[in-house]
């Protein structure tokens, strides 16, 4: 039974990799009435736990909570006055390794997968240093497989090129399995990333306010809705070539279980 009126812990998760579309869909959910947006809650812990150097590494740092406990109790409590639920974007490999992921039963959880070599060919325009790991096709497969786990069941699995070739049709399938309304207000948005209207939202959009804007988000900040999908070749370099095929086994046992809406002619 889908339901508007939610509970004040109600806190939905979408894991994915970067550059998977993961920002663009949390813009078309960030239209729904009562929602509050908490992106990438785990970046500045994970920031704080490694030495990459990833764009605007030191910002992120000053201006977000990188004590990891803290964060998790934040993105799983209450919601701020006015909020019916968190939609939040996560990392998988943000999630420190030997966290026993207990936290993870509260939330309602989905996964977001794209092809690596899209992926991959993406990321490296923003960092110069790509390897599986600052990937994290891994973290992802092994993150569904503790959600299976816990739920008992295989999680809801999207492809985001399936997403883009259909929005209404997949928007509305992922919204009936974490028991949210459908609508069509969520095709279409203002551009220009914003703080969240909760003042107190711990975890607004990355890269708006006191944070400067990366080439990540630059596409994203000016958009209004999807996109029609237009098909790409992609070429890796030759370096690049060792990590998507590290990374490819990962997709592909994903891939298998991705939720598939026949396209009407």
């Amino acid at each position: 039974m889908l339901i508007n009126t939610l509970s004040t812990h109600k806190h939905i998760t979408m894991w994915s990799c970067p550059r998977s579309r993961s920002t663009l869909i949390t813009r078309s959910f960030e239209q729904l009435d009562g929602c509050i947006i908490f992106d990438e809650p785990l970046y500045a812990p994970y920031l704080l736990d490694h030495a990459f150097d990833h764009p605007e590494r030191e910002a992120v740092i000053a201006h977000r909570e990188t004590d990891y406990q803290k964060v998790i109790q934040q993105m799983t409590s209450d919601l701020p006055e006015g909020a019916s639920f968190s939609f939040q974007k996560q990392m998988a490999k943000h999630v420190q390794p030997h966290d026993d992921l207990n936290w993870i039963k509260s939330l309602y959880n989905f996964f977001l997968i794209r092809n690596p070599q899209e992926i991959i060919l993406s990321y490296s325009k923003g960092c110069s240093k790509v390897t599986p790991n600052e990937i994290g096709m891994k973290d992802v497969y092994n993150l569904f497989k503790k959600v299976e786990e816990f739920r008992g069941r295989t999680p809801l699995v999207v492809d985001s090129t399936d997403l883009i070739k259909n929005p209404p049709a997949y928007l509305s399938l992922i919204c009936s399995d974490l028991e949210i309304s459908y609508s069509e207000k969520m095709l279409s948005w203002e551009p220009g990333l914003e703080k969240s209207n909760h003042s107190n939202n711990p975890f607004p959009w990355l890269w708006t306010g006191d944070l400067p804007m990366t080439s990540w988000y630059s596409n994203i900040d000016q958009s209004a809705s999807f996109l029609p999908y237009e098909e790409k070749e992609v070429h890796l370099p030759n370096k690049l070539i060792p990590v998507f095929e590290e990374c490819l086994p990962f997709y592909e046992k994903l891939y298998q279980h991705r939720q598939v809406i026949d396209l009407v002619d």
